[in-house]
């Protein structure tokens, strides 16, 4: 059986033909892309904006008025981690274990070639002693 299917276009609102001439059409497809336009624009909008605001964000500085402050506070803050320390503190403990893990790795390794070792010595040590009883049977049994 032989059917020819018969395939219908879909119409489209940025089709460049009109549909069967309706003037609505017309109507809805331009203030469909007006609105489209207005959202595209209030997006950049959004999006520009939210861009300035992290840029000021990040050019502004945190400065902490210390006329509020006690003394004891202020000690506190002048006794305290700088950003330069904390991050040559990290740095030295991620060499550290970094260093660490290496060498255990290598330990590990090692160790594993060494039980890999013993286990070959001991399966020929094995091996051996039943060759012998094997051989010292078939010779007591000639």
């Amino acid at each position: 059986m032989d059917h020819i299917a018969a395939v219908r276009r879909r119409s489209s609102l940025f089709s460049s033909t009109p549909v069967s001439g309706s003037v609505s059409t017309s109507s809805e497809q331009l203030k469909y892309e007006k609105q489209l336009r207005l959202e595209i624009k209030q997006w950049n909008d959004l999006l520009r904006a939210k861009y300035r605001d992290l840029q000021q964000m990040r050019a502004a500085s945190a400065v902490v008025d210390q006329s509020v402050l006690t003394e004891e506070q202020k000690r506190y803050l002048a006794d305290g981690p700088t950003v330069e320390s904390y991050l040559a503190e990290t740095e030295a403990f991620d060499n550290a274990l970094t260093a660490y893990i290496e060498r255990k790795s290598f330990l590990l390794q090692r160790n594993a070639h060494i039980v890999h070792e013993a286990k070959v010595l001991v399966e020929l040590k094995l091996k051996d002693s039943i060759a012998n009883d094997l051989l010292a049977n078939d010779f007591l049994n000639s």
